[in-house]
């Protein structure tokens, strides 16, 4: 049985998946463990950034534990759809992937919800539904074609191809590849970053590139200068060029 690992320092939450014996396989305590992490990130004004990895230096995650569902009907005539792993969406606040090993299958799309991807140069990432007979699901077929273009996506998807690190950097899977040994501390030192800033700022910031992404283009305009006004408007503005034009002096 696998597990769930969570804790909170300086404004970032930590989520680790633990199950090594399977390649951090998520089984179904770790379901429940990733949907309780979400809402405790959700609800807690505190954590201003989140960082998801998998424990040891195999895998980020496998992909479901098939295992733990191949006799509760999911799979032939009949069968009920597997049970998603969890994903932060839509959560405001930003997650960033730490991608060590494998990310695969269902690690794959975890992966690809969050909104920043960091990969260790061994890594191995990518899909596996049509290796074993199933469609490319788990919205892996929808975030693909927006991150790196319908081209390349068909390319992934209808391969069910697997990249290293390398690749995954140079497509746009993934924004930095490092040493294996640094794809943590690579994350946590984004995510310091991140915690920097003003919460709100940064969440309206992902909210307006997602939400902004599929509206027309004059209406995400008028949108983002809406929301850029209202946070003129607000403390952290005030305080933040205060700061800059103090220091310019």
């Amino acid at each position: 049985m696998g597990e769930v690992h969570f804790s909170v320092e300086d404004h970032i939450a930590l989520i680790v998946l633990d199950n090594q014996k399977k390649r951090n396989a998520v089984d179904p305590p770790m379901r429940e463990g990733l949907e309780k992490a979400y809402e405790k990130i959700i609800k807690d004004d505190d954590i201003r950034v989140a960082v998801i990895t998998g424990a040891g230096d195999k895998a980020f995650s496998s992909g479901g534990d098939i295992d733990a569902y191949a006799d509760k009907g999911v799979f032939g005539p009949g069968a009920e759809p597997l049970p998603p792993i969890p994903r932060p969406w839509p959560i405001w606040k930003p997650f960033i992937a730490a991608i060590n090993g494998y990310a695969v299958g269902g690690g794959f799309a975890l992966a690809l919800a969050c909104d920043l991807r960091v990969v260790g140069r061994s890594s191995t990432i990518g899909l596996s539904g049509l290796r074993r007979g199933a469609v490319q699901g788990a919205q892996q077929s929808q975030r693909l074609t927006r991150l790196i273009g319908m081209s390349k996506a068909l390319e992934l998807l209808l391969l069910s191809k697997y990249v290293g690190g390398e690749e995954a950097a140079e497509i746009g899977l993934a924004q930095a590849v490092v040493d294996d040994d640094q794809v943590l501390a690579h994350a946590m030192g984004w995510a310091t970053t991140i915690a920097s800033y003003s919460p709100w700022a940064v969440q309206k910031t992902k909210e307006l590139a997602y939400q902004g992404f599929n509206m027309p283009l004059d209406e995400a305009f008028a949108w983002e200068s809406e929301v850029t006004l209202e946070g003129y408007q607000r403390d952290d503005a005030l305080e933040g060029f205060t700061g800059f034009l103090k220091n310019k002096k």
